[in-house]
């Protein structure tokens, strides 16, 4: 449950992280916002681009003898569903041209022979869908017509421009539905994951009473149950298994010698060589824990590892001499962690034995007592010092 919310929490971060970039991104787009120029050509219709401009001549008269003055109207149109700012005309002159006067604008005379007009305080700005007006006098031999025009202006977006802006409003209304949802869950099943939690401990800590009886009934073998079940889950985590998995394969190979309860004291605790009829006795607990566990269906293949934990990758194990993939793999992982610990322990009948004998023993059973794979695994969990470990008693 809690892995859940976590992964949950993981996803809405990424999304927020994601949604954040995207404003601003918008922001930087309307900061940075590039100003658009327009070559307007006597063909081009004047709404066809961002902008347009038209400058016709609302009257003329004779100033003097041979100079002739011609008033202009200019109207510069704004076409677009945003604002522009920082606007611009450049028109080229006729030779000998001069603007005697001019109004709502400011213009500067170019050496190529434009004049580039521009805005003033309150008409600097062109509204969306809106015009701004300037005019001027030209006084000239005639009275030219103006239809060739570079604009330029710069956009003035804002958030609500940009499509993506709309996207985002959505997935962020989308993202606080689903934060709202997933923390009420949150909240409304706390009571409920704290008696799961309260429930799984009192059965871990039950199931390894349980388990402490059976090492009881060998003082050498204190603790074994539970350093098994950790080797277990430690090599699974390296394997393809969920969190979940892993928690099953602890609870199974917990309880992997179960049926030892079963073999008498005197024989667990021989310390010289076992007869015939002791070994086939102490070989039995294999399948009296299966018996043991058969009842207990809430760990899914608990009996898979008390059952087949002696069985030999070769086939020469016991009860059933399965090889190799016919052996379930918890019960594979469980041989090679309770041989380990078994090696590693001082037993009644012999001491521990050392690092390098037991990496040694493991090499030489790959592929015959032990699954290869699994002791490639335990090797690299020894070589980096994860085992062996001394497990505080609970």
């Amino acid at each position: 449950m809690k892995s859940k919310y976590t992964k949950f929490s993981v996803l809405y971060s990424i999304i927020l992280f994601l949604i954040i970039l995207g404003f601003l991104y918008i922001a930087q787009q309307i900061k940075w916002a590039k100003p658009v120029s327009i070559h307007q050509s006597p063909q081009m219709d004047i709404f066809s681009e961002d902008i347009g401009v038209s400058l016709p001549s609302s009257k003329g008269w004779i100033e003097r003898v041979g100079v002739h003055a011609t008033q202009y109207d200019a109207t510069v149109y704004n076409n677009r569903d945003y604002s522009f700012e920082n606007w611009t005309v450049r028109v080229s002159l006729p030779e000998n041209s001069t603007i005697n006067d001019s109004w709502s604008c400011e213009y500067v005379e170019n050496a190529d022979g434009t004049v580039t007009f521009s805005g003033l305080d309150y008409n600097y700005d062109i509204p969306e869908g809106e015009y701004v007006t300037f005019g001027f006098i030209l006084f000239d031999k005639s009275e030219p017509v103006f239809d060739d025009f570079i604009i330029e202006a710069t956009p003035m977006y804002t958030f609500s421009d940009f499509k993506l802006f709309y996207v985002l409003c959505v997935a962020s209304i989308i993202l606080l539905v689903c934060i709202c949802t997933t923390l009420g869950l949150w909240l409304s099943t706390s009571h409920y994951r704290l008696r799961l939690a309260t429930d799984q401990k009192i059965i871990l800590q039950s199931m390894k009473t349980f388990t402490n009886f059976i090492d009881a009934k060998d003082p050498y073998t204190k603790g074994h149950s539970s350093r098994v079940a950790y080797y277990s889950r430690l090599i699974a985590s390296k394997m393809d298994f969920t969190e979940e998995q892993l928690d099953s394969i602890y609870y199974i190979a917990l309880l992997h010698d179960v049926g030892k309860i079963s073999v008498p004291d005197g024989i667990l605790n021989k310390k010289g060589r076992l007869t015939t009829d002791e070994r086939e006795s102490v070989e039995t607990h294999t399948t009296q824990g299966s018996v043991m566990l058969k009842d207990f269906t809430a760990i899914p293949d608990i009996i898979e590892g008390a059952l087949y934990h002696h069985e030999r990758y070769d086939g020469n194990g016991y009860p059933h001499k399965l090889m190799a993939e016919e052996i379930p793999l918890i019960a594979r992982i469980i041989c090679v962690a309770d041989s380990f610990d078994a090696m590693n322990s001082t037993r009644c009948y012999r001491e521990a034995l050392s690092m390098d004998d037991i990496i040694k023993e493991l090499e030489i059973n790959a592929g015959l007592q032990f699954d290869p794979k699994v002791v490639d695994i335990m090797l690299e969990l020894i070589k980096t010092s994860q085992v062996p470990v001394d497990l505080a008693e609970d």
